[in-house]
């Protein structure tokens, strides 16, 4: 199982959101490249970088924090937040990334189709969910499509990895929703990420205990910055 300690950016900064609200926003860091590092030395192989304001408005706003990090780390880069051209994604993927998550603009079909040929294996799929519902653009609207329609459809075009998050429990400290990752688990063909509600060491215990074959690992955001738990692969 792989921990992917999280990297957030706001206006060139590390930051954490609560909920995704942007106006429940908590500065760590002005220094991203560092925080990488510091993640690194500490053992992990991936880092998951998101771009907030990418998220929010499609257009790139950190693409030279990217560049930073991926000079001074030689982990996997995981990049998400406004990949909705192909042009972002060529710009995410020359920056450094080494995978790039697109949310809202899987949802539609022919883009999807597109990229997925182009670019493959190097495409995650992040489905951010609030009362069963996805949600898009920064999770600032509902698609209204269900996990289990977005689950099918995402099936069908064959995607190889899948980040889950549950937006209730995001930057929350209260713990995953475990039980609708066991569905997402059990209804998804794709490796699947958790991302969103790891408190604690329990809770990534629970997570290697996870019988799964698809279980890929899980994100790890707030609690690395409030609780300073080491983000080591297990």
């Amino acid at each position: 199982m792989n921990l992917y300690p999280a990297i957030d950016l706001y206006e060139g900064q590390v930051v954490r959101l609560t909920k995704g609200d942007f106006a429940q926003k908590t500065v760590y860091s002005d220094d991203p490249a560092s925080i990488a590092q510091q993640w690194e030395k500490a053992g992990t192989a991936w880092i998951h970088i998101v771009d907030l304001e990418g998220a929010k408005t499609g257009i790139l706003k950190n693409l030279n924090s990217i560049k930073a990090i991926r000079n001074k780390v030689k982990c996997r880069l995981q990049f998400g937040g406004g990949m909705r051209s192909v042009e972002a994604i060529e710009q995410a993927l020359a920056a450094g990334a080494d995978r790039v998550v697109v949310g809202t603009k899987a949802l539609d079909p022919v883009f999807f189709k597109k990229i997925l040929k182009q670019f493959a294996s190097r495409i995650a799929v992040g489905i951010d969910v609030k009362n069963d519902i996805v949600q898009t653009q920064g999770w600032l609207a509902s698609s209204g499509l269900t996990l289990t329609k977005a689950l099918e459809i995402f099936n069908g075009e064959g995607v190889e990895t899948l980040i889950f998050t549950d937006i209730s429990k995001d930057g929350m400290l209260q713990g995953p929703n475990f039980e609708k990752l066991e569905s997402v688990l059990q209804n998804s063909k794709a490796r699947v990420i958790l991302s969103g509600g790891i408190s604690s060491i329990e809770d990534i215990r629970k997570c290697t205990r996870i019988k799964a074959k698809n279980f890929e690992g899980t994100i790890i955001g707030k609690a690395l910055y409030e609780k300073h738990e080491s983000p080591r692969n297990h």
